[in-house]
């Protein structure tokens, strides 16, 4: 009864702080009307990665709040994504707003076929399905920050991502732990983890960078004023970043 007490309400905080991570980042999209270094297969394969932890905790008959979590979740991976549509493809609000309710309305049918797939593996005591549709979420979120990663790397800077303290619940506390949740949980707050503190870190090449080339124009006798352009270009859009 304790552990059960217990599932709720740590389950209760993750539904408030891991359902709505991305929450902030559909904010900033709407106040800076772009969505310029938002990954887009990363939002996809997240919302995707949600639809196959709701089949996992509803069929591993979890606390009812990690059944909405994952559901959340999605949703919201959904709206980031057809959000870089609206503001990058330039699509219409009446065609993403009929794009969501679609893939929201699939994905739905999707997740209810993969949950009554799994209790009847269950109720047959096939014992892999158990495991195999716990991985495929992990797995799901962890590639979906692949894309972003990219992105990151190859533009020395993170530009676009908004990044809150995410708490995540990853002790499911039951008769026996439930260690692909505390996988899932774990592997998204290192990885987000990551990338805030590769903002830190591409901050502090560019301003050394700078500081470089500053020296280099005084010891030349030079304009020390003389900017470098890929300097100039990620100070300039620096204090959107986070």
């Amino acid at each position: 009864m304790a552990n059960a007490t217990l599932e709720l309400a740590f389950s209760m905080v993750g539904l408030v702080f891991w359902s709505f991570q991305l929450a902030p980042q559909v904010w900033k999209n709407w106040k800076l009307k772009s969505t310029e270094g938002l990954s887009t297969p990363m939002m996809i394969i997240w919302a995707l990665s949600g639809i196959f932890l709701g089949n996992y905790n509803i069929g591993a008959n979890l606390a009812v709040p990690l059944w909405i979590q994952p559901q959340i979740f999605a949703v919201i991976a959904y709206i980031c994504a057809l959000q870089t549509m609206y503001y990058q493809r330039k699509w219409s609000k009446a065609r993403s707003l009929f794009v969501l309710f679609v893939i929201c309305v699939i994905s739905g049918a999707i997740e209810y076929g993969l949950v009554t797939a799994f209790r009847v593996a269950q109720d047959r005591q096939v014992d892999w399905v158990h495991w195999f549709f716990g991985v495929i979420p992990v797995v799901l979120i962890v590639v979906g920050f692949l894309p972003q990663y990219w992105d990151i790397f190859v533009d020395k800077r993170v530009h676009g991502v908004s990044h809150v303290f995410l708490a995540m619940d990853f002790l499911a506390f039951r008769d026996t732990f439930d260690t692909l949740d505390a996988v899932n949980y774990v592997a998204v707050a290192v990885l987000d983890l990551g990338i805030f503190s590769l903002y830190y870190i591409f901050e502090w090449y560019h301003k050394r960078k700078g500081r470089k080339a500053s020296d280099v124009d005084v010891e030349k006798g030079t304009d020390s004023t003389v900017v470098d352009p890929e300097t100039e270009v990620h100070h300039s859009g620096s204090s959107n970043d986070v």
